[in-house]
């Protein structure tokens, strides 16, 4: 197998079924799995976790063979896109027509007020098992923290930091670098400090 550095992994995941399976036998699989930044599933809680076998993830097709095994386990429709009347009534629920967006991408920018005291405010979100990562506006980001049904709140993991701009240069690189590492670990949101590519004195105005 591949190496890839911890901060290229996504550690700890669990399925309670329906979501992955074995490649070689397709076999569902639950229990612990880890994700690597090529979006490969393997089995485990991490690497050092034997035997790690490779998982995929079950396609629309074959989630419907296993539901109709498995009474037990309840699903939402395979595709936020599509109406699923018969869901909806089932769980006595209105249908929506139109359905959640997608995050609106916006590249966050101080202010006048930004640059007098010194910071502001970014924010973004990760799209669940991949290594991607979106800036968002501050009214965009209430919308996903709050679980607005206008949006994909199911697909994001939301964030914030402090981002600042005025002071010594290199203070404000490693300040700013250390908050985005801690959000990275504290948060679990691998590959977040990648994401910058090195750009942690954007927006500095000097001293």
């Amino acid at each position: 197998m591949v190496y890839y550095p911890k901060s290229q992994i996504k550690e700890n995941q669990y399925t309670n079924g329906g979501e992955l399976q074995l490649i070689s036998t397709k076999e569902e699989y639950k229990g612990y799995y880890y994700i690597v930044s090529s979006n490969r599933f393997f089995s485990g809680k991490n690497p050092q976790d034997k035997p790690s076998v490779e998982l995929e993830e079950i396609t629309s097709s074959e989630l419907t063979e296993i539901t109709s095994t498995d009474s037990s386990i309840e699903y939402l429709p395979p595709n936020y896109y599509i109406i699923d009347s018969n869901y909806y009534k089932s769980k006595k629920l209105s249908e929506k027509r139109d359905a959640p967006r997608a995050p609106i991408q916006t590249l966050g920018k101080p202010t006048d007020k930004d640059i007098q005291n010194g910071f502001f405010n970014r924010y973004f979100v990760k799209k669940g098992n991949e290594f991607k990562f979106i800036e968002i506006s501050k009214e965009e980001h209430l919308k996903f923290q709050n679980k607005d049904t206008l949006v994909q709140w199911q697909l994001y993991t939301p964030t914030r930091i402090k981002w600042d701009i005025q002071g010594d240069r290199e203070q404000v690189y490693n300040g700013n670098k250390t908050v985005v590492s801690l959000t990275e670990q504290r948060e679990n949101l691998p590959g977040f400090t990648l994401f910058f590519r090195g750009q942690f004195d954007k927006f500095w105005i000097g001293k």
